[in-house]
């Protein structure tokens, strides 16, 4: 199995993020593609609670049964249109890949 996590920082950062119009559109885009790309196995989006100037604003956490799956999600359309809604709301990502 490969596990996908990327964080972001938001451009427009207000408290509480569960009330943030940014936060919610991005976690609605990515929760959109559960059951629509294959290979992925798990997704889920969560938002700081730490309120720490280090801590990114959200995070993104999904499974893919291999490298292959991965990199169609990569390329999906799906995929590319919810890049439409994250990037003009960001301003920094992070991302690690790695096999379990």
């Amino acid at each position: 199995m490969i596990k996908h996590i990327v964080c972001w920082k938001l451009m427009s950062r207000t408290e509480p993020l569960t009330e943030n119009p940014d936060a919610l559109a991005i976690r609605t885009a990515l929760h959109n593609l559960r059951g629509r790309i294959p290979g992925l196995l798990h997704i889920e989006v969560g938002f700081d609670c730490s309120g720490k100037e280090t801590a990114g604003d959200i995070v993104l956490y999904s499974e893919f049964e291999s490298w292959e799956a991965l990199a169609g999600y990569q390329h999906h359309p799906l995929h590319i249109e919810v890049g439409k809604t994250v990037r003009p709301r960001t301003c920094e990502r992070r991302m690690i890949d790695y096999e379990v």
